[in-house]
């Protein structure tokens, strides 16, 4: 209350004070400027190639143009004028033309004009570009794709050639099976504090992987499409039927320990690293679990894992390892596979991103970009061109 008697006290002292504490508060609330996080430019692999400090204004990240040189054309330069407030980038021996609170791209070298949602900005003194100009304006100069996580402030940069192929056919025929584990009365899997069932969630996840798959082209069959019981030889033969390219198995996690959290992903591999005390355990030479199918599609299963162990670091922020078990939900799958682990049902942050529909949403988004990426990787290949 004293703090607050003594700065009234200031401002009939110093009126002047008064002055610039209405313009401060003016130009925040009208100008909306906050330092944001620090943006992580990756490859494809998920390496770094270059960071940048970014301004969040009127809800929109935006950075600074100097970091086109780093992470797409080193041979990029730029001009501002400042009467016209008006922004020239030459790039990819391209020359575009920007204007300060305009929604419109020239393409000067292209004689068009190209929207964007979002306009460039002067912010603190300097033009500023927003997020959507990396996202919708560079790929047009350059054979890439950028995508854009703002939950961890990454910007992934792949090569358009490992994301469309060169076979205008791509996506077409290709089958992925998708095995959301568990199910029925009989069959519940783990259950989380929340009330979240494992077989609901599989379920859910894998029904918005096969809906967003259809803008894509990709044929998925889901080893149930409701809530009902399957046994493993029901699986493996519905799998194995369906002749697919890849197989994906879904499940979630829980432990007693609550600390245990994040996503797993595992590929069947006989020479893995089960072990016990006495040797590698017993599970191995369990009846009915021939665990030598897999081994003529451990590279496939590796080759694919490691896609999509790159588009989970992408997208999730607790680092994601790829582990190698024999394991019985992969075991008589014909194709190369995978068992997925969405998260432990357990640990209550883990439990409260699995119910949320948006975070479900962004996940099949992730495993399906990989799917993408996947295919496209084969029909690349010189093996298949051979073909």
């Amino acid at each position: 209350m004293k703090t607050h008697n003594n700065y009234n006290s200031l401002l009939r002292q110093y009126p002047f004070l008064i002055l610039i504490h209405l313009i401060l508060i003016i130009f925040i609330k009208t100008h909306g400027y906050a330092q944001a996080q620090t943006v992580r430019f990756v490859n494809i692999n998920g390496e770094v190639i270059a960071e940048a400090e970014s301004v969040l204004h009127n809800k929109s990240v935006y950075l600074p143009v100097d970091i086109i040189k780093d992470v797409f054309d080193p041979e990029m330069t730029y001009n501002y004028h400042l009467p016209k407030k008006q922004l020239i980038l030459k790039t990819k021996d391209k020359e575009i033309r920007l204007r300060m609170g305009s929604k419109t791209v020239n393409i000067v070298t292209d004689k068009k004009n190209v929207p964007i949602n979002v306009p460039p900005q002067v912010i603190q003194g300097r033009p500023m570009l927003p997020m959507n100009f990396f996202q919708d304006i560079l790929p047009i100069f350059d054979d890439i794709v950028v995508l854009y996580n703002p939950n961890l402030q990454r910007v992934r940069i792949i090569p358009k050639t490992a994301w469309e192929g060169n076979n205008d056919e791509a996506g077409k025929q290709f089958i992925v099976i998708i095995d959301p584990g568990h199910g029925g009365a009989e069959d519940n899997g783990c259950k989380g504090q929340n009330g979240l069932v494992e077989k609901d969630i599989v379920l859910a996840v894998a029904k918005k992987i096969q809906s967003l798959s259809k803008q894509e082209g990709f044929i998925i069959h889901l080893t149930r499409e409701q809530d009902q019981y399957r046994s493993r030889i029901q699986r493996v033969q519905s799998t194995n039927k369906n002749q697919g390219q890849l197989f994906i198995s879904l499940h979630c996690n829980a432990s007693y320990s609550e600390n245990q959290k994040g996503i797993r992903l595992y590929i069947n591999n006989p020479n893995g690293q089960l072990r016990s005390k006495a040797g590698i355990t017993k599970v191995i030479g369990q009846k009915g679990i021939n665990i030598l199918n897999q081994a003529n599609y451990l590279k496939q299963s590796k080759d694919y894992a490691t896609i999509l162990q790159n588009e989970l670091n992408f997208f999730t922020e607790d680092k994601i390892t790829l582990k190698e078990f024999p394991m019985i939900a992969l075991a008589d799958v014909y194709m190369p596979a995978v068992l997925l682990e969405l998260g432990f049902l357990s640990n209550t942050d883990d439990a409260t991103k699995l119910a949320n529909p948006d975070y479900i949403s962004e996940l099949a988004k992730s495993i399906l970009r990989s799917i993408k990426l996947y295919e496209t990787s084969i029909n690349n290949s010189p093996d298949t061109a051979n073909e």
